[in-house]
C-alpha cells in the first residue's frame, strides 16, 4: 500500500528500521506509527492519557481510531492465518502482482 504512494521497498524497509530518524514521513506519521506499534506489543499500556498526549499533539481523534484499528485487524489477520497454517509463500509476489494491476 506505501508503495502504491510512491514508496519503494528501500525506503519502506529504512523507515521501519528508524521511524525516528526517518526524513521520508512527518512527525505525525512518526507519532501514528509508535500508536501502532504499542497496539501491536503492549495494548494494555494505552490509556486516555496516552491517546489525549497524542492529541496535544496534533493528532485527530479519525487519526488515533484508523491507527488503532489498521493495527489491530492486521494483527487479528496475522493469528488467524498463523492458527490456520495459513501460507505464507509467494506474499510479496502476489502483492507486487496486485499492485501492478491496479495501474
Amino acid at each position: 500500500m506505501v508503495m502504491a504512494q510512491g514508496f519503494t521497498q528501500e525506503q519502506v524497509q529504512s523507515v521501519l528500521e528508524n521511524i525516528d530518524g526517518s526524513s521520508l514521513i512527518d512527525d505525525k506519521t512518526k507519532r501514528l506509527l509508535h500508536l501502532a506499534e504499542t497496539v501491536t506489543r503492549n495494548s494494555y499500556k494505552i490509556w486516555e492519557g496516552t491517546l489525549q498526549e497524542l492529541r496535544d499533539q496534533g493528532c485527530t481523534d479519525e487519526e488515533l481510531f484508523e491507527a488503532i484499528a489498521v493495527a489491530s485487524l492486521f494483527n487479528f489477520m496475522d493469528r488467524m492465518a498463523d492458527a490456520l497454517g495459513a501460507p505464507v509463500e509467494g506474499f510479496q509476489e502476489k502483492m507486487k502482482q496486485t499492485d501492478g494491476s491496479r495501474s
